[in-house]
């Protein structure tokens, strides 16, 4: 069909990145097939084509969220055992706490620290930073 092809000039220079080419073939579209059914086509079409994207964005926005958190602890990681925040603070063992830290895929999702565990992690780091600054060594 037709359409179906303009269709997919549409997506392809929508996903390149060539917006003046996007809008001609936009426009050329919407002036050219203006049928009922070409409308639901087209409506179909764009629908599909906003599901992608925003299953696209949500993937980018977990992705920027675990590239934070290990940023925010990338320093931290290299002073303070995680092992010891796991099993004290969470009662968890070091691959669970390196599986949220990292974002691994964890039954086909990113792993990530709920809301609570941040709290909890914060708690951690501020509870271990106040014992650290009461530590005075004696001769």
């Amino acid at each position: 069909m037709e359409l179906n092809k303009e269709l997919e000039k549409l997506k392809r220079y929508m996903d390149s990145g060539l917006e003046n080419e996007f809008k001609n073939q936009s426009d050329y579209i919407h002036a050219n097939f203006m049928s009922e059914t070409d409308q639901k086509t087209i409506n179909s079409f764009m629908s599909e084509l906003l599901s992608e994207l925003s299953l696209q964005t949500e993937e980018l926005i977990q992705e920027a969220e675990s590239l934070l958190v290990r940023e925010q602890l990338k320093e931290v990681t290299k002073i303070v055992s995680m092992s010891y925040i796991a099993k004290k603070y969470f009662n968890k063992n070091r691959t669970w706490i390196y599986q949220k830290i990292n974002g691994n895929l964890k039954s086909g999702k990113p792993a990530k620290f709920t809301n609570s565990e941040i709290q909890t992690f914060n708690f951690a780091l501020k509870d271990i930073s106040n014992k650290i600054g009461t530590i005075t060594i004696h001769p």
